[in-house]
């Protein structure tokens, strides 16, 4: 039932955890659909990957906050590579460090917007797809944020905290189908994550002071390596630290001097 080359969807694509993952899967020898609202950058990863690995590729302009903007790339996508079998809902981000008494509303409503709308759009364009090609492996991208709360990520926190039940109930929903659904909750790590969140480039090189901090090559293995497990093996859940962050809300991390 596995094809030799299976044809994965990816979100957020052009950095960080999406790249790094389009670079594995494309290694592995999975043809690829990118998207992303930097639609430059996914393009020119797309062309690079088609090049070196000899897979084929789809980029194309992706914003999961816009449902007609989501079911237009998945459609062409299909179309262009002749179907889907994984996708990898890892478009996400952070934004801010408010408390509730002073969160903005334009804060908190890009976070849900992207971080749980926008993967409900993404399952619900992709599964008939997926469905028709009688094979298939969803990763939802969250955070330990998604396992605890924190003061001053408390819409953050939310956020993440609902995908994980979103992926949850999807697994309880295609239970019987060949399909596998595997959820990728990541602790501290060196992406464009902490600039996004904090405006600011020192603050963000802050956060990881000290630290050795997971890169997002080291998520994006987690990713590959649960899709190339045998069929009947489903990852239901990895939650990936570094070795020096010990607890989920980062009350308990190393930091050298």
């Amino acid at each position: 039932m596995r094809p030799d080359h299976p044809i994965a969807l990816i979100t957020g694509a052009s950095s960080g955890f999406g790249e790094a993952t389009a670079r594995l899967l494309a290694a592995q020898g999975c043809h690829l659909a990118l998207g992303a609202r930097r639609v430059e950058k996914v393009r020119a990863l797309a062309e690079e990957l088609a090049a070196r690995h000899g897979v084929r590729t789809f980029a194309g302009a992706l914003d999961t906050r816009v449902t007609a903007s989501v079911d237009r790339f998945v459609a062409e996508a299909a179309e262009a590579l002749g179907g889907l079998h994984v996708v990898v809902a890892n478009a996400g981000l952070a934004r801010g460090t408010d408390r509730m008494d002073s969160v903005l509303e334009e804060d908190w409503q890009a976070m849900l917007h992207t971080n749980v709308e926008g993967v409900i759009r993404t399952l619900k364009a992709t599964l008939p797809h997926v469905r028709k090609s009688g094979w298939g492996h969803y990763f939802t991208v969250g955070s330990t944020a998604g396992h605890w709360v924190y003061e001053g990520g408390g819409a953050y926190c939310a956020s993440k905290h609902a995908l994980k039940a979103l992926t949850r109930t999807l697994r309880l929903e295609l239970c019987g189908e060949p399909i596998r659904i595997t959820e990728v909750d990541p602790g501290m790590a060196v992406t464009e994550f902490s600039l996004v969140r904090l405006r600011d480039t020192e603050k963000a090189d802050s956060v990881y002071k000290g630290v050795e901090p997971l890169d997002a090559n080291d998520v994006a293995e987690c990713i590959r390596w649960s899709l190339t497990l045998p069929d009947h093996v489903n990852i239901d859940q990895i939650i990936v630290k570094c070795r020096d962050q010990a607890s989920h809300n980062g009350t308990k991390i190393h930091r050298r001097a």
